[in-house]
């Protein structure tokens, strides 16, 4: 978790901070730099560090003391496991329901994705109202049965390939998608396929 209003960094970025690779970073100053700067999120694989205290370690200056974390706060960014643990599912399911549109995309920080609290609890508060209703609606992806929800990314990149068409832009590939949303290039490619019969797409050739 990102807490609210308190500026985190990873071990990647004090290398960087320090002109080091990340690999020479540890083997110098990692283990001195574990010992005396806390995790903010233990048990996760990206560890996240207090930026103050970071700063402090290399600048040379006292370490301050560790801030205590404040009550869970709606804009507290929350892994994709940790999404899950709100919601009551698994984190895969969390980047299922964002990729298929049940729940927003996120944002992109330190190299990874995360969900605010709110977007979280609302998506679980949904769930719900959704089983005390009797069924799932049309859109839940887990829902096989009924039809899903179209892909909000598919009309996005069929606006760009329009624009790609016209000049207005690079042309649209699979890999520069792959980035943009955080997906496999298989999964970029099936998305461009899509958004080459999307309407949007306008007179762009399939």
């Amino acid at each position: 978790m990102i807490p609210h209003g308190r500026p985190v960094t990873t071990e990647d970025a004090i290398a960087t901070a320090r002109g080091l690779t990340l690999t020479t970073w540890r083997r110098r100053e990692g283990a001195d730099f574990r010992a005396r700067v806390s995790v903010v999120n233990p048990g996760e694989r990206l560890r996240l560090y207090d930026a103050a205290q970071a700063d402090a370690f290399i600048e040379g200056r006292p370490i301050p003391a560790t801030q205590p974390l404040a009550e869970p706060h709606p804009e507290d960014l929350l892994s994709d496991s940790e999404a899950g643990d709100v919601i009551g599912v698994s984190a895969a399911t969390v980047r299922d329901y964002a990729a298929k549109g049940y729940l927003d995309r996120g944002i992109e920080l330190h190299g990874r994705r995360w969900w605010t609290r709110r977007a979280a609890e609302e998506r679980r508060d949904a769930d719900k109202q959704q089983g005390a209703g009797g069924g799932w609606t049309t859109g839940d992806p887990r829902n096989t049965g009924r039809p899903s929800r179209p892909d909000p990314r598919v009309g996005e990149i069929a606006r760009e390939l329009t624009r790609a068409q016209d000049g207005a832009r690079p042309p649209v590939t699979a890999t520069d998608l792959a980035t943009q949303y955080a997906v496999s290039v298989r999964t970029a490619e099936r998305l461009l396929a899509a958004a080459r019969q999307h309407p949007q797409a306008g007179h762009t050739p399939s």
